[in-house]
């Protein structure tokens, strides 16, 4: 089993154990004042001409955003898992302005990490007039396809909403805790069997030595806390190579099980993102996914998000089964106490 521990047999408690009922919109959601969108349009713009990873904590300054940033990280660290921050200020933003708002709002949470293998800290989420099917290395953010349950890589990630797509692309929000415990009362082998290894298709991302295949739980209990990764969609994509064993009877109801609860309204949030919207997502207890969007054009869409990792040094003790992730590998060295002080301010 993972990490030398026992499956998790018991229900998780605590805030992050939330359905869309016993949410309160106040808790997850704030909408700037026009005071503070300006402060963030300033602040975008005194930085005009320079790359956003060159902007550091020390650079940055938001006496009226910055407590409300701190504020929701302390909700995605060991609150609910989930915030939304509505009207910033995108209208006739190009690219650069984006990323550089993106970024100075990045400072607040956490330190950008790595999203491919070729360490880009920023991701355009748009329709690029491709496929996963059939190619090796797109993965799902690069099309207009639905985006199956899973999470990001980093504790958190930031999703900044630019420009819609005409039809489609709703989000989806489901708390992974309250799934682990609806399955458990349901049947406790469901949740042994996430609770040991599957094997995930890197994409082509996986780390410097690392093998084309990740074999990780989808759940892991580690230090007191559970841990969440998923992708289902990947597992199944693993499946086409020769050197991981075919899913068991056992994996698969466990994996469908878990599918269908994630689908079920009375578990998880579904909302349009407006132009100006940022997500914020825990991505340890936090399930997220998208509808397809603008699929009876010939074009390609214009619906464009901004995404963000981004790792907290003072994050969660780390699994050591996620050493060798693509998505929570690099996590270890920020961990690091003797990682270079430079990078935190």
């Amino acid at each position: 089993m993972n990490d030398a521990q026992s499956p998790l047999v018991r229900p998780l408690t605590g805030p992050a154990c939330w359905t869309p009922a016993s949410l309160k919109p106040q808790e997850w959601i704030y909408t700037l004042s026009s005071p503070e969108a300006d402060e963030l349009k300033r602040c975008a713009d005194a930085f005009a001409g320079r790359e956003p990873r060159t902007l550091k904590v020390s650079d940055i300054q938001l006496p009226n955003v910055g407590p409300r940033l701190k504020q929701a990280r302390r909700v995605l660290l060991e609150g609910a898992g989930l915030f939304l921050i509505k009207g910033l200020p995108v209208d006739d933003g190009d690219e650069s302005y984006l990323s550089r708002m993106l970024w100075a709002i990045g400072t607040y949470l956490g330190i950008a990490q790595p999203q491919d293998a070729a360490g880009a800290l920023i991701h355009h989420v748009r329709d690029t007039g491709v496929s996963v099917a059939g190619r090796d290395n797109i993965r799902t953010f690069q099309t207009n396809e639905a985006q199956p349950w899973h999470n990001d890589g980093g504790d958190l990630f930031a999703l900044l909403c630019a420009k819609t797509a005409n039809t489609g692309g709703r989000s989806l929000l489901a708390s992974a805790y309250t799934v682990f415990n609806t399955l458990l009362a349901r049947d406790p082998e469901l949740v042994r069997t996430l609770q040991a290894p599957f094997h995930f298709d890197a994409r082509g991302q996986q780390l410097p030595g690392a093998g084309r295949v990740q074999k990780v739980p989808i759940y892991t209990w580690h230090a007191g806390r559970m841990y969440l990764l998923h992708k289902r969609h990947y597992i199944d994509y693993a499946q086409r190579f020769e050197e991981v064993p075919r899913l068991t009877d056992a994996q698969h109801a466990a994996l469908d099980a878990f599918e269908e609860l994630c689908e079920d309204p009375a578990i998880h949030l579904a909302f349009d993102l407006e132009p100006g919207d940022l997500e914020l997502g825990h991505n340890f207890s936090l399930l997220h996914r998208r509808d397809a969007f603008d699929v009876s054009s010939d074009a390609v869409s214009e619906r464009h998000l901004l995404r963000l990792w981004l790792g907290a040094p003072d994050g969660w003790p780390l699994p050591e089964v996620y050493r060798t992730t693509r998505e929570y590998g690099p996590l270890f060295a920020l961990r690091d106490p003797l990682v270079d002080a430079n990078r935190l301010t």
